[in-house]
This record gives structure tokens, C-alpha cells and sequence, in this order.
């Protein structure tokens, strides 16, 4: 089991601005960015564009995970942003989005990054626990939040 404690850091949580879903994937990236694992932003942030322009990530229910896999990111890293207004973001329910996971992954992890990405949005789908995140006080209760087995 994915221990989701191994990828959340306080640091890479972040009370979004942007209003438009080009403008929060930018702050997202360049949050994931803040870390070492991370070599390559602009390429990060193409390809996360990209995997939008194919299909949404914003999954319903105030979610989105936008996430890409690239050679210019050395382990995991995983960002957190609440949007409290809600922004749109061509989710599948129509609805705007509250919550965005962004996942920055190894381009060779297939394995990893798929169950880390089902520990996620496990997690995300649970109403209490996007209500405890959204009404959290500190960027460290967020973590714990979403950390909690």
C-alpha cells in the first residue's frame, strides 16, 4: 500500500489564486517545482497541459488530479491546492473544482503512479475528508488530512 505520508509535504500546499485552469496547472507546477525531484518545470507543466487537452482530470465532486509522468522528474512529488471560490475546470460532473492533487512523476514508475493515484483519489472521494481539507487551518492539518490510513 502507497503510504501517502511519503509523498505530502506541507511545503507543496498552497491556498490557490489563479481563476482560470491554466493559471491554477501553472501555480500547481510550479509548487511541485519547489522540490529537488523536480528538473524540468517547463516540460512538467507541457505535459500536464497536454494530458488536459486530451481529457480532464477534474474527476467530480470539487476534484481534479491533473498528473503527468516525464524524464525530468526523479521520484514523486505531490501538490495540494484548495480553491475556495471553485474554479472551472472541465470536470466530468460540470462542477467547479475545490481541490486539485497535482502528481509529478518518474517517467518509468507506471506501477507506483497508478497506485498512488488510486490512494488519491480514494481518499478525495470521501466527503469528509475534502470537507476537513477545505476547512483546514493550517497547510500541515491538510497533510494529515489527506495522509489519515
Amino acid at each position: 500500500m502507497i503510504d501517502l505520508k511519503d509523498h505530502l509535504d506541507a511545503a507543496r500546499v498552497r491556498d490557490l489564486t489563479g481563476t482560470t485552469k491554466d493559471a491554477v496547472l501553472e501555480e500547481m507546477v510550479a509548487l511541485v517545482s519547489s522540490s529537488d525531484a523536480v528538473t524540468d518545470a517547463p516540460s512538467l507543466l507541457a505535459a500536464v497541459r497536454e494530458r488536459e487537452r486530451v481529457l480532464s482530470t477534474g474527476i467530480g465532486l470539487g476534484i481534479a488530479i491533473p498528473h503527468a509522468k516525464i524524464p525530468g522528474v526523479t521520484r514523486f512529488v505531490v501538490a495540494v491546492g484548495r480553491h475556495g471560490a471553485g474554479i472551472e475546470f472541465d470536470a466530468i460532473d460540470g462542477k467547479p473544482v475545490q481541490i486539485v492533487v497535482l502528481i509529478a512523476g518518474p517517467q518509468d514508475a507506471q506501477d507506483r503512479y497508478l497506485r498512488l493515484l488510486a490512494r488519491l483519489s480514494g481518499r478525495l472521494r470521501q466527503e469528509d475528508v475534502r470537507r476537513k481539507i477545505l476547512a483546514a487551518k493550517s497547510h500541515a492539518d491538510v497533510v494529515a488530512i489527506l495522509a489519515a490510513p
